[in-house]
């Protein structure tokens, strides 16, 4: 395996299966992760419309959600902190894709809310300082918005959404992340450049751009992006995020093409690594938590284990804790760990 590609630097958490977990098993998940030097991890929503709502919010059009497991944040808080890492908010998600571009009254509409979510998050965690940032949940692809309709633009989407929701979020501290994608059946590089280039000019410009690579997802057959493609695209967004002082990353897609819900292979984790490395990625997160299925954390951690040398205190210090300080016990302690462990990691059963 090469060097570059050790490892990457975090995980999104759409919430679909830690949302279950008890605290206890979300405090081990991010032990593991840290352990791994995934230490960044993005929440990727505060609520989706109608489904979901993983903080306990008092806003009225987040009070009909049919799954109010609202404890995702505060749980996730509280893990974070003892096992060093940071944490993004996502925020407010309408749970419509944008197959069809909004108009601009929808899109005043979906800023609007994303603000009043913004408001609400930073009155409940506004100090703490686990927290790295937001997430704008709204994926950015360029052909929503390249004449599909006289109002649907660059400047339009600029201007009615991400800007006024990029500027409140940082006004308030907060960093901001999005992660745009893009399908090399519909465009060139050259193209998704020129895109990159409208909205930055526009006066978007939020602190981290983490393009998705494309490489897991497909459509009709096709995928988004090979390994061998995926380069050329991520090459030229880094190259425009540099021009406009923008932190560029890349959001790397775990899972397998044929299969969004199986992780795909070691020898494919690994080229599109060294891939992302290649084109400038200060750092590479993965998508996700949720469709890692039965290999789990457990694959992870032994394609791409972490020089334990580099382990922080704390880890040591949780683990000390979770094994009730009966050091002299190791065989039993280790084996009730191992055991618990497996709770982690999306659509890992507990083996006995």
């Amino acid at each position: 395996m090469h060097a570059e590609a050790a490892s990457f630097d975090g995980i999104f958490d759409a919430g679909w299966t830690t949302a279950y977990q008890s605290a206890d098993s979300i405090n081990h998940m991010h032990v593991r992760l840290h352990a791994l030097g995934i230490e960044q991890v993005v929440l990727q929503y505060a609520a989706v419309e109608k489904t979901h709502l993983y903080y306990p919010s008092q806003l009225d059009f987040l009070q009909n959600t049919q799954y109010k497991n609202n404890q995702l944040f505060p749980k996730s808080i509280d893990a974070a902190k003892p096992a060093g890492n940071k944490l993004w908010f996502g925020l407010y998600y309408d749970g419509e894709n944008w197959y069809t571009p909004p108009t601009v009254e929808q899109l005043d509409t979906l800023a609007s809310r994303n603000l009043k979510v913004l408001d609400e998050l930073q009155a409940l965690y506004g100090n703490e300082t686990v927290i790295e940032g937001v997430y704008i949940p709204q994926e950015i692809a360029r052909y929503y918005w390249d004449g599909f309709r006289e109002d649907a633009t660059a400047a339009a989407l600029a201007t009615h959404f991400l800007i006024p929701v990029t500027q409140a979020a940082q006004a308030k501290g907060w960093k901001v992340m999005a992660a745009p994608f893009y399908n090399q059946n519909l465009e060139t590089p050259e193209k998704l450049q020129a895109f990159f280039e409208q909205l930055f000019a526009t006066g978007f410009k939020p602190d981290i751009i983490a393009v998705q690579d494309g490489v897991g997802t497909s459509d009709a057959g096709k995928p988004h992006a090979s390994t061998a493609t995926a380069g050329n695209y991520e090459r030229v967004i880094a190259k425009t995020c540099t021009q406009y002082g923008i932190e560029f990353w890349v959001d790397m897609e775990l899972f397998r093409t044929n299969d969004s819900h199986a992780l795909a292979d070691s020898a494919r984790l690994s080229a599109q690594l060294d891939t992302a490395r290649a084109a400038g990625a200060s750092k590479v997160i993965a998508y996700d938590l949720a469709v890692l299925g039965n290999a789990g954390l457990d694959s992870l951690e032994k394609w791409f284990p972490r020089d334990t040398s580099q382990a922080t205190e704390s880890i040591f210090d949780i683990r000390r804790i979770r094994q009730d300080g009966n050091r002299r016990n190791s065989s039993k302690s280790r084996n009730k760990e191992i055991r618990y462990y497996k709770l982690n990691g999306a659509r890992v059963k507990t083996s006995e």
